[in-house]
């Protein structure tokens, strides 16, 4: 099973601000979320620093985490909007930041860049439904 995990952050009207602040979710990320969820993808929420989604992004989730596992179980990707957040600890987990550019000469990468969650969620869908090294000329 694939595994979405999504930054508070990155799925906030607010993408700044401290750590343990209540963060109201985009309605559009929350929508997007949901058609993960869906899909039979798994949506995990990511709370770090003691930050709190909101009741409507929660509801989305399979669970709530404060960090993501060094080791996903299977594929997986991760929404974050900090890019200090991406990091390659596993093959099977793709980083994706949401909202920004990645700047030039920065020694952390991430693998994917989207303008918001529900590109991203776009992105993730057709990745899932379209693996690499599937022809789609062939039935």
């Amino acid at each position: 099973m694939t595994e979405v995990y999504v930054d508070v952050a990155a799925a906030s009207m607010e993408q700044g601000g401290e750590g343990g602040a209540f963060r109201p979710a985009e309605p559009e990320a929350v929508r997007a979320l949901r058609y993960l969820a869906d899909s039979g993808i798994r949506v995990v929420i990511v709370a770090p620093d003691g930050s709190r989604p909101d009741a409507e992004l929660e509801t989305v989730a399979a669970e709530v985490v404060s960090a993501v596992p060094p080791r996903p179980r299977g594929p997986a990707w991760y929404l974050t909007s900090e890019i200090a957040r991406c990091r390659g600890s596993s093959a099977r987990l793709r980083t994706v930041l949401i909202g920004a550019a990645q700047p030039s000469g920065s020694v952390r990468r991430c693998d994917a860049v989207a303008r918001d969650v529900q590109a991203a969620a776009m992105e993730i869908l057709a990745a899932v439904a379209m693996p690499p090294g599937q022809d789609s000329s062939r039935v």
